[in-house]
């Protein structure tokens, strides 16, 4: 069990398998939410179960192009992620409590990272988004 949840605690979510993976995402989106890029873990969303808090998350929709809304806590502003996303979540890393059981694999969206930052590691590199093997 992965336990997870917002800084002021009114929000809190329970992942129960194992994730996909945990990736170094650069879209514009998670830049401005995050800083340079935001760390997300991605699985089944069966897996995922928001024990508390639901009810009052905050949805960014950032159009119709957009894949994934931008949930968050209204009080304490907590980037949750993406607690509804059809058949996986998409889990602000820095809103976990427990270790993951998995380290950092890939990046996304490397094409809108911005110029002055470098990827400096040897992680794998994706223009755009990456479906990890179910």
């Amino acid at each position: 069990m992965i336990r997870g949840s917002c800084l002021c605690g009114k929000v809190k979510f329970e992942i129960s398998g194992a994730p996909y993976s945990l990736s170094y995402c650069h879209c514009s989106r998670c830049r401005k939410a995050a800083g340079v890029f935001s760390a997300v873990l991605i699985g089944k969303a069966d897996d995922l179960k928001v024990t508390q808090g639901l009810e009052g998350v905050a949805k960014y929709r950032a159009g119709p192009d957009a894949k994934f809304d931008r949930c968050f806590c209204p009080d304490c502003g907590t980037s949750l992620g993406d607690l509804s996303s059809g058949e996986i979540y998409v889990i602000a890393a820095s809103a976990l409590d427990d270790e993951p059981g998995i380290k950092p694999s890939l990046h996304i969206h490397t094409t809108s990272k911005p110029d002055w930052y470098d990827i400096v590691d040897d992680l794998k590199k994706f223009d755009g988004d990456y479906i990890a093997e179910k």
